[in-house]
């Protein structure tokens, strides 16, 4: 019969051992295999973190160490300082206010998409509490026939009905259960107000060089005026255009020069090269897009 291999009566050895393939393996790997015009210092970083984050959570005696916590946070550290050191761009300041809070936060962080998505709860959530303010401009509405409040207060009313019956029955299972399925009724209906506010606060801005065409936080596109090369009236069925229009028909077409990325939410993109919408006055629209009238 085979012996097994005696263990070391420390787990320290071992923990080191898997330590150092995680990190310093890995990355000689990574590098080993990605293409010269694709390494990036960066990647190598982002396995190394991984790799101790995997360690100190398969390895509970890693855990005690301080100098992993410390090297979490010089690493944490080093991000910020050289995504605080890259430039933002030239026209950042023309740009929506979504846009802005990506690009300024995102530089912060090896992973942007999980920034995006806390930046875009939080600005969400500002709604409930304050008007958003935006780029000088004249600004046409988008809402005018639309159902969505009454369909958002629907769904807030089932869900306060909902949640109480739910909570009633789950009490006589399990009280924290009913109480954590209370809160999340809570935090549904507090979304819903915060979505609906956004749709009814963020209209279409026209301003003297960019156009910002927004649905609520939906979607949220700014582009510069001279890269709209046709706008017109909807009005046949077009399947080309993108739909930016909620709850209500599109009445304009725009099509741009070169593809826009769309800002839907969480973080969600698309590029299109031609939108359509709803606005409340489209005429009107079409006409100050034309003649580069800018009213405040």
């Amino acid at each position: 019969m085979h012996r097994a291999l005696p263990l070391p009566d420390s787990p320290f050895p071992l923990a080191y051992a898997a330590l150092f393939d995680a990190t310093v393996t890995a990355s000689a790997l990574v590098w080993w295999l990605t293409p010269k015009a694709s390494r990036r210092p960066k990647k190598l970083l982002m396995v190394a973190a991984q790799g101790v984050a995997l360690c100190g959570l398969t390895f509970p005696a890693l855990r005690h160490l301080l100098w992993l916590e410390l090297g979490g946070l010089g690493l944490a550290g080093w991000q910020a300082y050289m995504g605080w050191r890259q430039p933002l761009p030239a026209d950042f300041a023309e740009r929506d206010d979504l846009e802005r809070a990506y690009l300024w936060w995102e530089r912060l962080s090896l992973r942007p998409r999980l920034f995006r998505m806390v930046v875009f709860e939080v600005i969400l959530l500002s709604h409930l509490v304050r008007r958003p303010r935006f780029a000088a401009g004249r600004q046409f509405g988008t809402r005018k026939d639309a159902t969505t409040g009454g369909m958002l207060g629907m769904l807030l009313f089932l869900n306060l009905v909902e949640g109480w019956l739910s909570h009633l029955l789950l009490s006589s299972w399990n009280l924290t259960a009913a109480w954590l399925w209370t809160n999340l009724n809570i935090m549904g209906a507090v979304w819903l107000l915060a979505y609906g506010r956004a749709l009814a606060l963020r209209p279409v801005t026209l301003g003297q060089r960019r156009l910002y065409l927004r649905s609520g936080l939906h979607w949220t596109p700014s582009v510069p005026r001279s890269e709209v090369v046709e706008a017109s009236l909807l009005i046949a069925q077009d399947s080309e255009a993108f739909n930016l229009a909620i709850d209500n028909p599109p009445n304009v077409r725009l099509t741009f020069r070169r593809p826009l990325t769309l800002l839907g939410l969480y973080g969600s993109e698309r590029q299109v090269s031609a939108v359509k919408l709803h606005l409340d006055d489209p005429r009107i629209f079409l006409t100050c897009l034309t003649e580069g009238d800018e009213q405040k």
